[in-house]
């Protein structure tokens, strides 16, 4: 007769745990999902089920849904089925057949990253969807203390712009009553070369949160509740001509050099350089730490170790790490230097 479908839970894009139960009884059906709970009831004759593959994380299976969601960016666990452990019958060799794309462990997940490697870097996607409601997230990493993170202009004074200035996160926003703006306030600069976790949502209720790691701050918005976009969602800068014109209270006239990840617009995850309207600058896949440092240029030399005259080679034009060495201080990065000689 068709797939069935139960909705259960909300807000659980919140990284943290949430437990997940599934029950079938003849024709019924309980979903619980924490302690939410949701029931429903098969339809037609038929009450057997089977199975030929598991699948978590992805789904390959296009034939009974007309639209594949994304696939899951997270963890998870204890995955019983029917009374069996699959995720620990796979890592322990325990089964026939398991193919394995994921990695085990508690870690941070940095999705997708992508560098802008210079301020005049951008790209565009398709407009941000977000009239009643809005779920924003992404990582970044950066040396640079100001730049455009995200930006959609809309109908009338409407729009969205989410900024970096000196080192703090700005979310600046008209839903047509003026423009607002929401500062986060993480306890020290966000340019430090770390990632960092933004969340940015609005609720049906107009509450608009700003969250920056572990930091929150939240707004109610009094007057109109729809945010009404039009045109391309700008990410990590404007097109140079675009700076000018920008709305009241956005402070950035540059662009944001550093990178990207994991970003998702209300649940549409985007591959940023494949789903790209429009590219401009030097945009790369990846997150090199060499690409967000200030070249500074070192070559080979002496070294006053104080008891003698020592030589270090140098195989970087890359500086970072700050290493005493006695006498004098030198800027190296530790992956791409040469050990300097034994003391002495």
């Amino acid at each position: 007769k068709g797939p069935e479908t139960l909705y259960a839970g909300q807000k659980l894009n919140d990284n943290e745990w949430h437990t997940v139960r599934v029950v079938r009884r003849g024709k019924s059906l309980k979903l619980t999902v924490d302690d939410d709970v949701a029931e429903g009831t098969m339809v037609g004759d038929h009450t057997r089920l089977e199975f030929h593959n598991i699948e978590t994380g992805i789904m390959t299976e296009k034939r009974y849904i007309s639209v594949i969601p994304s696939s899951f960016i997270g963890h998870l666990q204890s995955l019983m089925f029917n009374g069996l452990l699959y995720i620990d019958l796979c890592k322990n060799g325990d089964i026939d057949y398991c193919e394995l794309k994921a990695r085990f462990g508690l870690r941070n997940i940095i999705a997708d990253p992508v560098t802008f490697k210079t301020k005049s870097s951008y790209l565009s996607l398709a407009t941000l969807q977000a009239y009643t409601s809005m779920h924003l997230f992404f990582q970044f990493k950066t040396t640079s203390a100001d730049g455009f993170i995200l930006f959609n202009s809309g109908d009338g004074s409407d729009f969205i712009a989410v900024e970096l200035v000196k080192g703090y996160i700005h979310y600046v926003f008209d839903l047509g009553n003026g423009p607002n703006v929401i500062k986060g306030n993480s306890d020290r600069p966000l340019n430090d070369n770390q990632w960092h976790n933004v969340v940015i949502t609005r609720d049906n209720s107009n509450t608009h949160s700003l969250k920056v790691d572990t930091r929150v701050v939240t707004q109610v918005i009094n007057g109109a509740k729809n945010l009404d976009l039009k045109g391309d969602l700008y990410i990590a800068g404007l097109a140079q001509g675009m700076y000018s014109n920008v709305p009241k209270l956005v402070a950035s006239r540059d662009g944001f050099q550093g990178c990207l990840a994991s970003v998702d617009l209300n649940g549409r995850l985007p591959d940023l350089i494949n789903d790209a309207l429009h590219r401009s600058g030097q945009i790369e896949r990846g997150c090199e730490a060499e690409a967000l440092h200030k070249a500074v240029i070192c070559s080979e030399g002496t070294v006053d170790y104080g008891a003698s005259i020592g030589t270090i080679e140098l195989i970087s034009a890359v500086c970072i790490d700050l290493v005493d060495y006695g006498a004098s201080t030198i800027e190296l990065i530790s992956a791409v230097c040469i050990d300097p000689p034994a003391r002495g």
